[in-house]
């Protein structure tokens, strides 16, 4: 893959899906063309030295595919292939959990006929509204990182831009935007469901009246937990959009991020060792196809919490041993001689 394919993938990330293929056709065209006449206007070979020179003439990609499409948007070209991905993955996530709890019900209820139809609808009109939900918070957090993350501090369109970053090695301290832009929309949306959302939280099932009983998981525990969840989400979001703006690791960043992940380890392991702060007693599940089945209930109580522990806890040690090892091996500055 030479630089003028890599330069052609840039544009393209940016770009429409309807249109892009033909736009990039007409991109490496246009790039082999103006190579070919430099080429024969200078009596040079068309090497890559060459080919930087006819792209830093051509423009920086996000330019380029600002220059095919209007420029007034909600979300513009620079954050759209992230937004794109997050919608991918969040609705994939929803999906496998609405079918895994209609299945769950399903299982349990032994719905059939006009049972089976209800639930069926339920499972749809749920599905649709969490579907649209989970859109409109996600477009609401990137609008504002649009707005708030300026285009010379993100991605430069209008500044000088240098083709040589198409072949440049990655730097241990660069920061990567796809990854910070992740953990700054997650951030957010386990805002919104911990605020908002925390009644709506538990097992739903169909009983003999064909209704919907709801089960909640979190107790009264949980709840003195939302302060320090609150707290370190914030920091979590200001950290992301900081580096986002600066680009660059810093052992300052490092630090924030360290401490960060060491609180999130502190705070499962006592949510873990404190109070139940999840539980289904055999008062709630009255009425559900669960109710009697003793061991069906502890299985679930355990299992609803025990993997939660374990990803957090291997998730939060693996990054804070990576922030550790960058600390250990950031490149130091040249000493200056006297």
């Amino acid at each position: 893959m030479n630089l003028f394919d890599k330069y052609v993938i840039e544009v393209g990330k940016r770009l429409p899906r309807k249109t892009r293929s033909d736009i990039q056709a007409e991109i490496r065209s246009t790039l082999q063309d103006m190579l070919e006449d430099r080429s024969q206007q200078t009596g040079r070979p068309a090497d890559d030295v060459l080919m930087l020179e006819v792209l830093k003439d051509f423009g920086a990609p996000a330019k380029v595919a600002v220059s095919y499409g209007a420029t007034q948007y909600l979300i513009g070209p620079r954050l759209y292939p992230f937004f794109e991905m997050v919608v991918k993955i969040v609705f994939a996530v929803l999906l496998a959990v609405s079918l895994f709890g209609l299945g769950f019900n399903l299982f349990q209820g032994g719905l059939g006929g006009a049972q089976l139809a209800e639930a069926l609808m339920q499972f749809g009109m749920q599905l649709v509204g969490g579907l649209v939900a989970a859109f409109g918070n996600i477009v609401i957090v990137f609008a504002i990182l649009e707005r708030t993350l300026p285009s010379g501090e993100f991605e430069d369109t209008n500044g000088e831009w240098s083709p040589a970053e198409l072949a440049r090695e990655p730097d241990s301290d660069d920061v990567k935007v796809f990854d910070q832009v992740m953990t700054i929309v997650f951030t957010t949306i386990l805002l919104i469901v911990i605020n908002l959302y925390t009644d709506r939280i538990g097992l739903y099932f169909f009983n003999e009246s064909d209704s919907i009983v709801f089960v909640p998981f979190l107790t009264e525990a949980f709840f003195r937990y939302v302060p320090w969840i609150n707290l370190m989400a914030l920091v979590e979001i200001a950290l992301g959009i900081y580096l986002l703006r600066h680009g660059s690791w810093q052992p300052a960043t490092r630090l924030v991020s360290l401490a960060l992940n060491l609180a999130a380890i502190a705070l499962v392991i006592a949510m873990w060792v404190g109070p139940t702060i999840i539980t289904l007693s055999p008062e709630a599940l009255a009425g559900t196809p669960l109710a009697g089945n003793t061991e069906l209930q502890q299985l679930l109580s355990q299992l609803s919490f025990v993997p939660f522990v374990l990803v957090m806890l291997i998730v939060n040690g693996i990054e804070a041993g990576q922030t550790v090892w960058g600390m250990i091996n950031r490149p130091s500055l040249p000493q200056v001689q006297a």
